[in-house]
């Protein structure tokens, strides 16, 4: 039964098992600018129970995948940008809009957009 986002299951041995929807941890800051001889490392992290899946997705909710070389996405949540030369600089990797989502059986949550500049 739904209780302000939280679902309470009782089982067989009377112990309650509190699942609930994602919630973020840390969000990933509004706008993020970097240079292309770093790279850059943008986390998200939520909880929830089930623990929630993790995608970058873009303003109209694809979801974002690797790029080889120039963008990978990690299982633990984060977007990973690392160094690239100038030549391999991509309009559409490199100065675009992201957005975490979190998702479980209780709830999706998305970001804030993140405007990604390098």
């Amino acid at each position: 039964m739904p209780i302000y986002g939280h679902s309470v299951l009782v089982n067989q041995n009377a112990e309650t098992i509190d699942l609930y929807g994602p919630r973020f941890v840390r969000e990933p800051l509004s706008v993020i600018d970097f240079s292309n001889s770093t790279g850059i490392s943008i986390d998200c992290l939520a909880k929830g129970n089930p623990s929630p899946v993790i995608e970058w997705i873009r303003p109209d909710g694809a979801v974002v995948g690797n790029v080889q070389g120039l963008r990978y996405v990690l299982s633990n949540g984060t977007i990973y940008f690392p160094p690239f030369r100038a030549e391999e600089y991509r309009q559409d990797v490199h100065a675009s809009i992201y957005a975490c989502a979190a998702s479980n059986p209780f709830g999706r949550i998305i970001s804030r957009e993140v405007t990604l500049r390098a």
